[in-house]
């Protein structure tokens, strides 16, 4: 009688486990799930890969992590406080090491996550960022954001330019919003020409799987 009665039931069992497995893996699925690997960063989350300049050198987790907490900390003093969970670190690049001597400005790639709920595209998210930088006298260079397309992702961009300590400084932002994140790629340097020829790296954007294996 019990041996029927588990043979009635049993075939529950196998979905059940199949059910909580899946359901584990995609709760514990986060923006920052990538990697690094021969010059390009891949993401599972975002499903798509990005080649940064060559030859730059890119931070570990340690210094992410430090770049997080402090992005973190920042959003805090402008009154609009983020939790761990909302902003995330992708990626950090440079032309030359951290720390070395005579450059003003260390040309810089930066890719971010941020939780941004009600957004629908990366021109809402970059018009709000306005409102923030202006009141610390960072004002945009462009009219309004415009649309950039690629890999079939829509973004929007805009560019800004403002002085530290008397330094010249050049930023382009470009964001895309999906799964309820701004993917923000930030391009920063110490004149325009060069922020423009780091942001034709946009252009190497490919859906994951696409133009190469997986790392």
């Amino acid at each position: 009688m019990h041996y029927h009665l588990r043979m009635k039931h049993s075939p529950l069992v196998l979905p059940i486990l199949l059910l909580l497995c899946f359901s584990v893996h995609a709760q514990t699925k986060a923006p920052d799930d990538g990697t690094v690997k021969d010059g390009v960063y891949y993401n599972s989350y975002f499903n798509l890969s990005f080649t940064y300049p060559k030859d730059w050198v890119v931070y570990d987790k340690t210094v992410n992590d430090r770049i997080q907490q402090r992005t973190i900390e920042e959003a805090a003093k402008t009154g609009n406080p983020v939790q761990q969970k909302d902003i995330y670190s992708l990626l950090a690049v440079t032309r030359h090491p951290r720390g070395t001597p005579g450059i003003p400005v260390n040309p810089a790639v930066f890719v971010a996550a941020e939780r941004v709920p009600g957004k629908p595209n990366g021109k809402d998210y970059l018009l709000d960022l306005r409102s923030v930088r202006q009141k610390t006298g960072r004002p945009p260079l462009l009219n309004e954001p415009v649309e950039f397309r690629v890999a079939g992702l829509q973004f929007f961009r805009d560019d800004y330019g403002y002085d530290v300590n008397t330094v010249s400084v050049r930023n382009s932002l470009f964001v895309h919003v999906e799964k309820g994140y701004a993917l923000i790629f930030s391009f920063t340097a110490g004149d325009q020409k060069t922020v423009e020829e780091m942001a034709k790296s946009m252009e190497t954007i490919l859906p994951w799987g696409k133009g190469g294996n997986r790392p």
